[in-house]
């Protein structure tokens, strides 16, 4: 069996334990007297998440010395090994299916720190210029045309999409400059959902969404044209539900002609046809000409047949203005915005479109024909079913101001019903080899993440309130009369259902406010105003 390229990597050791300790090809050296110092344990720990440690041996202090003596290089690392090494972290990512993996430059160290469910942890740390070395082989290795040596003299967009471990679809390579150095964040895109929850088939409930939505979501997709807007910020989820909200589409109407528009595709969806846009490359500096490219493309969709039209994120005016035509010309069209709830990707279209040049937007997509559908969603991490423990055992788990919003949201609460998060497992952390490697982990307690969700499907009435008296007053409408429910209430059902730990639910959505606490204090503002 091959080394693991991570085994022989010179990886720093954090200064201060770096007189008790040494690493070297894949082995941690500890002095007698420190094997069982915190800080040693921490970083045994992330040398083991990332699979780079293959054993722990007891030495004497000397020895560590020793082994710190400098010794002559004969020859730099070869670039193939330095690929072998980028690679083997997009491994490793694909094992704990991670998110993101983040190569941070501090000074004269880069840390690189791994995203599961939702939580960022740091696994290891090396040299900066052995950092600088992988990471430009990463980039040399990506799709950018003629793509040269890196660095952190401007931003960088590109993609990888050649020799990717199993089950990864592609890679989204960002990076920008900092005060201390730079970042460069791998955005990894798998085949499927990159969550330790999902085993078997996945769709709409087994991402998150009730019943109650899944419906709202599968009358927006039959609705015969309109615009369905999923919002939300970076690393929400908004593209998975995309996929998979498609896929079902294509499922039970497979006669329909299915274009995506992306820039380009992030995963690969089940019965569309997806066109890549590929402004992002190098040779495409101005950000106008990247805006006009894109929405030429969009416009020209429009001349192969489409039935379902997705654009994977409207972005600025120009492709705002080509989304709403293909719209009010009689195609479904689903796409995304960044926006912090489902009214507010009104407004935010509202905006995109004067931008784009359109002077009064709100006539237009104040129409049921127009507007078919809003989607607001986060990602909220699950708690393990394995070592949750009910919130009666332990009252300290949760803040107090958390307490008292899950109380005023829940006035009948029953602290055995409501779980928090349990000490650590086999199942959540398992790599893990004792209690104090569990505690030490961010991700205890966790295992998998869920969609929270706010759904609104818009009808004549409420778009004719948002047109006439202003988006904030038919939100009232919606929330009071149409039994609209926001985010947090989407996440108390599942707090209550034992399924999300409380703390941890306001930590990633915020208040836990529900719709009629919102509606009772917009009626207590009127009434002390009027």
């Amino acid at each position: 069996m091959a080394a693991n390229p991570l085994q022989t990597l010179p990886i720093s050791v954090p200064a201060d334990i770096a007189a008790k300790c040494h690493f070297e090809n894949g082995v941690l050296y500890v002095a007698s007297d420190a094997i069982l110092d915190p800080k040693i344990i921490d970083f045994e720990m992330r040398l083991q998440r990332m699979g780079a440690l293959t054993r722990k041996q007891q030495v004497s202090l000397a020895d560590i010395s020793a082994r710190k003596a400098p010794k002559a290089q004969s020859s730099r690392i070869a670039a193939g090994q330095e690929l072998r090494t980028a690679l083997a972290f997009l491994d490793q990512g694909v094992k704990m299916k991670a998110s993101d993996i983040h190569f941070m430059f501090r000074g004269p160290v880069m840390e690189v720190k791994f995203r599961v469910d939702g939580y960022l942890d740091k696994y290891a740390e090396m040299p900066t210029e052995e950092g600088m070395r992988i990471v430009s082989a990463l980039y040399v290795h990506s799709d950018v045309k003629n793509a040269g040596s890196f660095s952190f003299n401007a931003p960088i967009a590109a993609r990888l999409s050649r020799d990717l471990p199993e089950n990864l679809y592609a890679v989204r390579f960002a990076s920008m400059k900092s005060d201390a150095g730079g970042v460069v964040v791998l955005r990894l895109l798998y085949n499927a959902v990159a969550s330790r929850t999902y085993e078997n088939r996945i769709d709409l409930l087994t991402l998150g969404f009730s019943e109650e939505q899944a419906q709202l979501l599968r009358d927006m997709a039959a609705a015969p044209n309109g615009l369905i807007v999923i919002d939300g910020p970076t690393g929400s989820g908004k593209s998975t539900t995309l996929k998979y909200a498609l896929q079902w589409v294509h499922e039970n109407y497979p006669q329909f002609n299915i274009l995506t528009v992306e820039d380009p595709p992030e995963y690969p969806i089940v019965g569309a046809q997806q066109l890549p846009v590929l402004v992002q490359d190098s040779d495409v500096e101005d950000m106008h000409a990247r805006s006009r490219a894109y929405a030429n493309v969009i416009n020209t969709t429009l001349r192969l047949d489409p039935d379902i039209l997705m654009v994977g994120e409207i972005r600025d005016g120009t492709s705002a203005l080509a989304a709403l035509r293909a719209a009010i010309t009689g195609h479904r069209l689903w796409t995304t915005v960044h926006a912090n709830d489902a009214w507010e990707a009104m407004n935010r279209l509202v905006d995109l479109l004067r931008e784009g040049g359109m002077i009064d937007p709100m006539p237009v997509l104040a129409n049921t024909q127009n507007l078919t559908g809003l989607i607001a969603q986060r990602l909220v991490p699950l708690l393990c079913p394995n070592c949750k423990r009910p919130l009666s055992e332990c009252p300290d788990a949760i803040e107090p101001q958390t307490l008292n919003e899950l109380m005023a949201a829940v006035p009948n609460l029953d602290p055995h019903t409501i779980f928090v998060r349990g000490p650590g497992c086999q199942h959540c952390v398992p790599m893990a080899k004792s209690e104090q490697e569990m505690r030490l982990d961010t991700r205890r307690g966790i295992l998998g993440r869920t969609v929270v969700a706010e759904i609104v499907r818009p009808d004549q009435t409420l778009l004719d309130i948002a047109r006439v008296k202003g988006i904030p007053e038919a939100r009232r409408f919606w929330l009071k009369h149409r039994g609209g429910r926001v985010i947090a209430d989407n996440a108390i059902d599942k707090i209550v259902a034992g399924l999300v730990d409380p703390q941890v639910a306001r930590d990633f959505i915020g208040p836990l406010i529900t719709a009629a606490q919102i509606i009772s204090t917009l009626e207590a503002d009127a009434g002390a105003l009027a």
